[in-house]
């Protein structure tokens, strides 16, 4: 069963610039590992409630794109949901695996509208109590583009098993998903609550952060 919302990540360019764009937010390391092989470093950062997962490669490549560009579930049961989603016509993108970390097992397949998704089976929990020591109070979404507004909610709210609380938002554990017109990035924006309002801007990477008042 996909039980959680657990995090939205992507490949960084300058791994020390995005720590400190989210670091001056409030947000805090809580996982860093170094997977030689690939000779990836790999940060797990947490906002409020909100995971975020940066992969900086140690090798150029001209041909990388960067910015945030999946999400990733949990789930008790990664075979059983992998191959129910494929039964039901999803894209496959990696079938399960053990995960390059070591931590687990991870797949990915594609929503209706292109977004890559990761699903996890893994015994580490690197979520901690909400931070809020910085700006943000909350970790409001985020927004993944939908032109076909219809089959993401089915995707997201009859076979990911997410609640549905408003026309297009959707929650699944702590955190929300929105569902958005077409944007230039399949993840469209995060968004995050704080105590007075802040000029929307953009991580080094070129991911649009929004912020709403409390």
């Amino acid at each position: 069963m996909i039980y959680e919302l657990n995090h939205v990540g992507g490949r960084v360019q300058d791994l020390e610039a995005s720590l400190s764009f989210y670091g001056r937010l409030g947000a805090e390391v809580v996982d860093r590992l170094f997977m030689p092989g690939p000779r990836v470093h790999r940060v797990h950062i947490q906002l409020a409630t909100g995971l975020v997962e940066l992969l900086h490669h140690e090798q150029p490549d001209p041909q990388a794109t960067y910015g945030l560009n999946h999400i990733g579930f949990m789930t008790d049961d990664l075979d059983d949901d992998y191959a129910r989603l494929m039964a039901l016509g999803y894209a496959e993108l990696s079938s399960p695996r053990v995960a390059g970390s070591g931590q687990g097992r991870l797949a990915f397949l594609s929503d209706p509208n292109g977004v890559r998704v990761e699903l996890l089976q893994r015994s580490e929990e690197f979520r901690v109590p909400p931070i809020t020591t910085g700006p943000v109070l909350g970790f409001a979404h985020v927004a993944v583009a939908a032109p076909d507004l219809e089959a993401a909610a089915e995707f997201y709210g009859t076979h990911l098993g997410m609640e549905r609380v408003s026309d297009d938002t959707f929650r699944l554990g702590a955190d929300s998903l929105q569902l958005v017109p077409p944007a230039t990035a399949t993840i469209a924006h995060l968004a995050f609550t704080t105590a007075a309002p802040a000029a929307d801007t953009q991580d080094p990477d070129g991911t649009p952060v929004t912020f709403v008042a409390a």
